[in-house]
């Protein structure tokens, strides 16, 4: 794969917020909205009033975090077509799953982070989806029987399904499992 500019956008590096909520979740594995508004100097409801809620707060950042680890994974991909997607698709979660924050986040906040993650309302899945959508289309080009999206919104949901196994079945988390299934979409 070869690095492109539009994949996926990166985050504002100079709001003073995001990189403060950014750093906390990074510590704490979870954003403390009243904390988090005592340290950049601002009243809660202006916090609330320019992000939202705590979910949409916690999602920016996660969003942040997850942008700066893709920019870390992608240059080192060498494959293409849908095997370099799958492989990327694989170390990206192999990525979050080795964060503690992510870990710790998930689980103390198991519900949180389903909502957070895996909400068609939240910052998460339409991001993830739509970067899934342009890799798709840059890396296997626009598939004949079902829309990119559609494809993008699979592979997602797959991701999630065996990243967040424990909580949705009690078994382990199975990310090579979900590689090859995402191998198997894509072809």
């Amino acid at each position: 794969m070869s690095p492109s500019q539009e994949i996926p956008p990166p985050f504002p590096g100079d709001d003073a917020v995001l990189l403060a909520a950014v750093a906390m979740f990074r510590r704490d594995g979870w954003v403390d909205a009243r904390a988090l508004a005592v340290e950049v100097g601002i009243g809660r409801a202006t916090l609330y009033r320019r992000y939202g809620d705590r979910d949409r707060l916690l999602g920016e950042a996660i969003w942040s975090i997850a942008t700066t680890e893709f920019g870390r994974v992608y240059p080192h991909f060498r494959g293409s077509g849908a095997e370099g997607v799958a492989d990327l698709v694989h170390a990206v979660l192999r990525a979050s799953a080795q964060m503690p924050s992510m870990r710790r986040f998930v689980a103390e906040h198991a519900e949180t982070a389903l909502r957070v993650m895996t909400s068609s309302n939240g910052v998460m899945e339409g991001r993830i989806i739509a970067t899934l959508t342009r890799l798709i289309r840059q890396e296997i080009g626009e598939p004949q029987d079902i829309d990119a999206p559609t494809l993008a919104y699979a592979v997602t949901r797959v991701s999630e399904s065996f990243y967040y196994r424990e909580l949705i079945t009690g078994e382990p988390a199975d990310l090579a499992a979900a590689a090859v299934v995402i191998r198997r979409l894509l072809r």
